[in-house]
């Protein structure tokens, strides 16, 4: 074989094994990609699908729907929420399925306010500042639905946050030593707080469901600088039952309404 004929096979055979290792390249990853989408049953070619939360609990409604639903109230709410200022902020409400309630505060220079707004459904709004009946209301038309302890708790918390009037108050306490003692206190009212905080250290604690049933909840607080422990029983309907007692008359605490 003459040496031009040998060099000119060599080339060849060079070409041949690029060649191959090129398609050996492209053709190896495709065959596991298909033969592994054939196990899983995918379509490597398909869109990918989001996945959907069914855990979603309330419902979010923006901040221009809430002032188009509270034009009803007229002056000041509604001017209220047209001033960029103002805050508006969502109470959470995971016990409600078709609704939610909105804390609208003002700024500075105006006044101090808070109102409680309940929204549900597609127009309904309702203010809850001081209207116990407007929460039971909002709760039989955004879908409340209580499945656990801690659902029951923050119910019947929420109820008592968000129908306070429009001034403050009253607290709840997760212990004794938060309540918002009077800043200067006298002598007198400083022996009172020892005295206060020695007392109820080891009964005053976090609102919990009652030993009885989940569906009660017990919660102490403070209004009118009295020490109160309430007992609320949610009934079936979301209406709540509650009942008082009072464990101190007068607290060395600022006025809490």
């Amino acid at each position: 074989m003459h040496q031009g004929e040998r060099r000119a096979l060599d080339r060849q055979g060079k070409l041949f094994c690029r060649s191959t290792l090129i398609v050996a390249l492209f053709v190896v990853p495709f065959v596991t990609c298909t033969f592994s989408c054939v196990a899983t049953g995918q379509n490597p070619t398909a869109p990918k699908k989001k996945l959907v939360r069914e855990d979603k609990k309330m419902t979010a409604f923006t901040r221009e729907e809430i002032t188009r639903r509270a034009a009803k109230f007229g002056n000041p709410i509604l001017t209220t929420l047209e001033k960029p200022e103002t805050a508006v902020e969502a109470v959470p409400t995971p016990f409600f399925s078709n609704g939610g309630i909105y804390r609208v505060s003002t700024r500075p220079p105006d006044r101090p306010r808070v109102y409680n707004l309940g929204l549900w459904g597609t127009d309904g709004i309702e203010l809850l500042n001081n209207e116990p009946d407007h929460y039971f209301d909002l709760a039989a038309k955004a879908g409340l639905t209580l499945r656990s302890e801690s659902d029951y708790i923050g119910y019947v918390t929420t109820f008592i946050d968000v129908t306070r009037d429009f001034k403050g108050g009253p607290q709840v306490l997760n212990n004794i030593e938060e309540s918002w003692w009077l800043p200067s206190p006298s002598p007198e009212e400083a022996r009172k707080r020892e005295e206060v905080i020695a007392k109820y250290t080891k009964t005053v604690e976090a609102p919990k469901s009652s030993r009885e049933s989940s569906s009660t909840v017990v919660v102490f607080l403070i209004r009118n600088r009295a020490l109160i422990r309430m007992t609320a029983k949610v009934d079936s309907d979301g209406r709540i039952q509650i009942s008082e007692e009072v464990l101190e008359p007068q607290m060395p605490t600022v006025m809490i309404n």
